[in-house]
């Protein structure tokens, strides 16, 4: 292959990256404003308006063939177990994808990469395989002094962080001389028994990190892309995707490196850079960022905007060869060849999180731009809003993350995604944690009460109109169906949610109205059931909108079931598997009442068992029971789930009974305080308590005169003192009265 590739007979045509089959209209030149032209052929069908980051505005959204809609997202760095931040984002887009799917009915072709050759990989893999090596010489007893110095050498260099290389061999020998002392005594899986190396070492811990990140979005019901692509796999065509640049005069080799020449993009006719960044000429730093941690500390580049497509490999570091010399793909380039390589030369829509958007979405679009010497490669650039943790945003460099496992410790996937529907796609979103009280680490986010209460809301909803289905039946003959005034009510509140569902929706895909247009229509919908009797409700209208309600959560990626009304339940196992815990449960209860009855048990032993199966043993089951008149209503719940929310509400009623503890504690304190201030005579009142040590002389009723210094007191302080002995007269008299009335009894 890189025979084929060598400089002198180099001649790549366009054609090698194939892209989709459909003749897809050129995207609009966002970039040229009021001379932007739309093309006036495009399908009249209306679609959603997108914030769209070229205009900074919503955009009426229109798919450049028919009704196919190529996108790509940026996937993740697999260096580190994903967090929090990254559930956000991965969520919010499977949101949009399944709203423009499933709700406006787009076919979707969603791409999305993973990005397995990387700086942070890299240097990851070394620090772990030299950790891995030192501990292995700490595990030695007498360790030999050779080797005791080597483990001091890596420590050394891992602490100072310096070239790979350098670590690699110190590493290379420590792991040697363990393997020396061990003799034939290493067993096998040990670090030491066979040599490591950085081509293999690096990609074994992206895999690990991609798989565990996959499984992440499975655990969130994040459906998995049409295409994934990994650079690892797109090595070869990386590089006919750089030397269609450099034949086109946008990109120069240095050193066995190839930068792309942004100044020569910028005065080539019809290229723009900086379309996504109107400054972007002006921010050096962030530039600079894109370059990665193991970037050369010499610069190579005519240019400090210029950045680099094929970065050549120093020691230490995983290599392939080209025709440019060993080294490998920018971070940038490997997003335009494998999106190229799967959507062609005109993409619908690309996305990522809003920190993505400078330097790497700007020089995406650029070098994709350079490729096929087009004035607009994307037409709809979408991101997502940071997720803040107390003002700062959640990333692993800042060590304020919260890994997506443990936070599926403390909430359901769905109650995850209500917490992310409630805030705007685009817009930052504040998360604040709440500490253990036993300082072990976090036990929840204060901003998920809210998601909390609207999960409930739905679940109680769903609940309540299977209740309905169980009293009356969905259909019977023998039924009456007539509409009178309640469900003429109810079907206009339900084409009123309809309406403003479809206007949130088509408003940048707004969840947080969706969610609230939901949330009225529950309100109608209880209110009919509260009016009706179940017997009597119109059970087809109520199936309606249980379904309609259900359809929405699903296109929001909540409920995926929408053959049924609510949140599916599980369908695993056979009936007897599913049975047993509950007779079980039914046959120890009924053994229960029968010994309780025979023993002459009251009616209040018999009712506490009662309360005993609903507050303990159906919980266990997932079953939750609410006593109402006329008979109780049962409620399907995931068991875990259930007993999360009930601890919930056994540790708010706890709090609550603590509160009002704390307040009838407050409350005696403060009769006491006062029963004991009434014992106190009027006559004695100025000369204890608050009032020691104030005043010289008294009266006969013992009110003040004199002041402790032997001044005669103003009239006006002893008008207020005559006032204050008046209201003490009071109280004490009371106080005496009560006193005798119990001396009395």
């Amino acid at each position: 292959f890189h025979r084929r590739l060598a400089r002198a007979t180099m001649d790549v045509k366009d054609g090698f990256f194939f892209g989709r089959s459909c003749a897809c209209k050129p995207p609009t030149s966002w970039w040229k404003g009021q001379n932007a032209t739309v093309d006036a052929d495009a399908p009249q069908r209306k679609g959603p308006k997108l914030l769209n980051t070229f205009t900074k505005t919503k955009v009426p959204f229109v798919p450049l063939s028919g009704n196919s809609i190529g996108w790509y997202i940026c996937g993740p760095t697999v260096y580190d177990s994903a967090h929090v931040g990254h559930a956000r984002n991965y969520v919010n887009f499977d949101v949009l994808r399944r709203v423009m799917s499933e709700y406006f009915s787009y076919d979707v072709r969603f791409v999305m990469n993973v990005t397995d050759i990387d700086d942070k990989i890299i240097m990851r893999a070394h620090k772990r395989r030299s950790e891995a090596v030192i501990d292995a010489a700490r595990a030695i007893d007498g360790l030999s002094n050779d080797a005791s110095a080597l483990v001091l050498e890596v420590e050394k260099l891992l602490a100072e962080g310096g070239a790979l290389g350098a670590l690699d061999a110190a590493t290379q020998q420590l792991s040697a001389a363990i393997k020396a002392q061990l003799g034939d005594g290493i067993l096998s899986d040990h670090c030491c028994a066979t040599e490591w190396n950085v081509q293999e070492g690096y990609l074994a811990l992206a895999h690990e990190f991609e798989g565990e990140f996959m499984e992440d979005m499975a655990s969130l019901g994040v459906a998995r892309p049409d295409s994934l692509t990994r650079v690892s796999e797109y090595v070869d065509k990386v590089i006919l995707y750089i030397q269609v640049i450099i034949n086109k005069g946008f990109a120069y080799e240095s050193n066995g490196s190839v930068y792309f020449d942004v100044k020569a993009f910028e005065s080539a006719e019809n290229h723009k850079y900086g379309k996504l960044n109107k400054n972007a000429m002006e921010n050096i730093e962030d530039a600079m960022d894109g370059e990665g941690a193991l970037a050369s500390g010499q610069s190579e580049k005519k240019s400090d905007f210029d950045f680099v497509l094929w970065k050549a490999s120093k020691a230490g570091e995983p290599l392939w060869h080209s025709p440019y010399g060993p080294g490998r793909p920018g971070w940038h380039i490997e997003c335009s060849a494998m999106c190229s390589d799967i959507l062609g030369k005109s993409v619908d829509i690309n996305g990522g999180g809003i920190d993505l958007n400078f330097p790497h979405h700007e020089n995406q679009l650029a070098q994709s731009e350079a490729h096929y010497d087009t004035e607009q490669w994307v037409n709809f650039f979408i991101h997502t809003g940071h997720l803040h943790i107390d003002g700062l945003k959640m990333s692993k460099s800042l060590k304020n993350f919260i890994t997506i496992r443990a936070a599926l410790k403390m909430y359901s996937a769905r109650q995850l995604r209500f917490l992310f529907l409630l805030n705007q796609w685009c817009e930052p979103m504040e998360l604040t944690p709440v500490a253990d009280p036993n300082g072990e680490g976090v036990v929840g986010f204060k901003q998920m009460d809210l998601a909390l209460n609207i999960e409930r809301t739905f679940v109680e909803f769903f609940h309540s109109i299977k209740g309905v289905f169980r009293a009356g039946g969905s259909y019977r003959v023998d039924k009456a169906q007539t509409w009178h005034r309640a469900e003429r009510d109810l079907s206009d509140a339900l084409d009123t949610a309809q309406a403003a569902v479809h206007e949130a929706l088509m408003d940048n895909i707004n969840t947080p109205n969706t969610l609230l247009a939901l949330q009225e229509l529950i309100k109608a919908t209880n209110k009919y059931m509260a009016d009706v009797d179940a017997t009597d409700a119109r059970s087809l209208l109520l199936e309606r909108v249980g379904k309609y309600v259900t359809k929405i959560l699903n296109c929001l990626g909540v409920c995926l079931d929408t053959d049924q009304v609510g949140f599916p339940e599980s369908s695993e196992g056979g009936r007897e598997e599913i049975l047993s815990p509950v007779l079980d449960l039914v046959t120890k209860f009924r053994d229960e009442i029968r010994s309780l009855a025979r023993g002459g048990a009251s009616a209040k032993e018999l009712l506490d068992a009662c309360d005993v199966l609903r507050d303990v043993g159906l919980p266990e089951l997932g079953v939750k029971l609410d006593d109402k008149e006329g008979g109780a209503l049962w409620k399907l719940y995931d068991a875990d789930e259930l007993k999360k929310e009930l601890e919930r509400d056994r540790e708010a009623k706890a709090l609550k009974e603590a509160k009002a503890a704390e307040a009838k504690a407050e409350l005696a304190r403060k009769a006491a305080e006062k029963e004991a201030k009434a014992k106190i005579p009027p006559s004695e009142m100025f000369k204890i308590g608050e009032y020691e040590g104030l005043y010289s002389k008294y009266d006969d009723e013992g009110l003040p005169t004199h002041d402790k210094d032997g001044e005669e007191l103003p009239k006006g302080q002893v008008k207020k003192l005559v006032k204050a002995q008046g209201l003490q007269k009071k109280a004490h008299e009371t106080y005496l009265a009560k006193s005798m009335e119990k001396l009395a009894v």
